[in-house]
């Protein structure tokens, strides 16, 4: 599943604008919050100069943020350059109703933050490590889960004119190259984000959002400094996937 070659025409005459404010509002649930430390700390250290704030309630997805007014508050409150938008781990990609929840919630959010004068992009998760076991006609296989996640965001960016934070395409691209290092992406529970796993978003999120190369990263958080490198490679090459088609 590809980036739409006129969605990335698009972002590449906004971006630049970022330049000038850098405030960004991420909206989602746990797999935002379990990684915002590492993210405020990268884009601290990395560029002083951007302002983060986060909107997050454990387990819920767009449809509870698209319906509680806080949102909507909390994105015309400033004047946000971005706005991230993560939907619940297994909705996206599941199909049904589910799916349908997870199109509309980002078109109404996309509008909003549109009127809000800033630019929504979409936080595409990743695939659990053995597939989802409540789900499993469904999501067998990490492989399985993340292709139908992957296309779900992908038609969501195109449709909405959103951009693309391709964690989940990142998390491929570990498992490719390094099984152990992709096992050590998750807490024990096969979901949620480790702190490996949290520095790979927060990779991922810096060089998408700030336009600059993941690898020029300097600092490794409390991660070996081997798995940085290669967590800062797989961002790098999870980003050029998109903006190469």
């Amino acid at each position: 599943m590809s980036f739409s070659k006129n969605l990335f025409f698009f972002l590449l005459f906004t971006i630049p604008s970022l330049s000038f404010g850098k405030k960004i509002l991420f909206i989602g649930n746990s797999y935002t919050t379990q990684c915002s430390e590492q993210i405020s700390n990268i884009f601290k250290k990395e560029s002083g100069t951007w302002e983060l704030s986060f909107l997050t309630k454990g387990g819920k997805d767009l449809a509870f943020h698209l319906a509680n007014p806080e949102t909507k508050k909390r994105i015309q409150s400033q004047k946000w350059n971005i706005v991230v938008l993560q939907e619940q781990s297994q909705k996206s990609g599941r199909g049904g109703h589910f799916s349908k929840s997870f199109h509309e919630s980002v078109a109404n959010l996309s509008k909003i933050i549109r009127e809000a004068g800033a630019i929504p992009y979409l936080y595409l998760t990743w695939g659990r490590k053995t597939g989802d076991q409540k789900n499993p006609k469904i999501y067998p296989d990490f492989h399985t889960m993340q292709k139908k996640i992957s296309a779900a965001y992908f038609k969501a960016g195109k449709k909405n004119r959103a951009g693309i934070l391709p964690v989940g395409l990142a998390y491929s691209k570990i498992k490719e190259q390094n099984q152990s290092l992709f096992e050590s992406l998750y807490k024990k529970d096969g979901s949620h984000p480790s702190q490996v796993g949290a520095f790979l978003v927060s990779s991922v999120f810096w060089g998408v959002l700030t336009g600059k190369d993941p690898t020029t990263i300097k600092g490794n958080g409390s991660i070996e400094k081997t798995q940085a490198i290669q967590l800062r490679q797989a961002a790098k090459m999870a980003i050029n996937q998109i903006n190469q088609n």
